[in-house]
């Protein structure tokens, strides 16, 4: 027996299989019966789905938004009919005008093409899962870290054209040049972990709720000879419908939060001009 690995290795080696003995013989066979049977193990559950699945899906999803989109502007109407797609787009884009005016303040229509594609983007990679045979692509965080880092590029972009260059660094110093040395890393930190915050909210909840959904529905499928219908994770898909919804909306509420934030000094400095235009007139009256 301690000959064994010599002689198989030495087989190996030299291939020559006939000069190593049967008992070498029967060494690759083992071998072969552990590679097969690790080959057998696919997935289980709780594993990652595949990037490439849930890719494909993300595309799926892109594709439904865009669709619609031209579908709703196809044949465009002053008085749009009730049940047209066109009424659905106008009260979906009214809808996205209005919240984000409430959250980000006067001229936040303008962040709307933002807004409202992150939104539906979001909330159908959501929503996909919950249908036989389509996985969630927000269950893989690095799409929600792309996602999360194109809010961060914008709001940073829009930082930048608000206040200036001088004025955007300014910021991160804090109301005092003195509290500069200690704001400036505390600021920048803050800052930095923004995408990922949002990649990890959204991936935790979004893969926890689909992790649930599949191990119900096993327990279901192993319940079939007691009870031959017992759709287990029917609550979790019904709660399902308002989580996706949920989660989509505080994305797109922190992306809205974190642009208002770097737009505020615009809206001072708007806020301030209009005041010394109205006193001004007072006084020369």
């Amino acid at each position: 027996m301690p000959e064994r690995p010599g002689k198989f290795q030495l087989a190996q080696a030299s291939g020559e299989e006939h000069a190593a003995g049967p008992q070498a013989a029967g060494a690759p066979a083992g071998g072969a019966h552990a590679t097969q049977g690790h080959a057998e193990h696919k997935t289980q559950v709780g594993d990652v789905p595949d990037p490439n699945l849930l890719f494909a899906n993300a595309c799926v999803t892109a594709a439904i938004m865009v669709i619609f989109a031209i579908a709703a502007t196809r044949k465009m109407q002053r008085i749009p009919r009730a049940r047209s797609l066109q009424n659905l787009a106008e009260f979906i884009v009214e809808a996205m005008v209005n919240f984000a005016r409430g959250i980000i303040g006067p001229g936040g229509e303008k962040y709307v093409p933002l807004v409202g594609t992150l939104f539906f983007f979001v909330y159908l990679n959501n929503l996909i899962g919950l249908i036989p045979g389509f996985h969630s692509p927000s269950a893989n965080l690095s799409i929600n870290l792309a996602i999360g880092l194109t809010v961060f590029l914008y709001v940073q972009y829009v930082g930048i054209r608000n206040r200036g260059l001088v004025g955007y660094v300014k910021h991160f110093c804090g109301p005092m040049p003195a509290l500069a040395p200690l704001m400036l890393p505390i600021e920048l930190i803050s800052e930095l972990v923004k995408p990922f915050t949002l990649a990890m909210r959204l991936f935790g909840n979004i893969f926890g709720e689909d992790t649930v959904i599949i191990v119900l529905a096993l327990l279901g499928i192993s319940l079939i000879p007691v009870a031959p219908v017992v759709p287990v994770q029917f609550p979790i898909l019904v709660l399902g419908l308002l989580t996706t919804f949920v989660q989509a909306l505080v994305f797109t509420l922190l992306t809205c939060i974190y642009i208002s934030l770097q737009s505020h000094h615009e809206e001072h400095g708007h806020e301030d001009h209009v005041s010394e235009e109205g006193h001004a007139p007072a006084a020369a009256h």
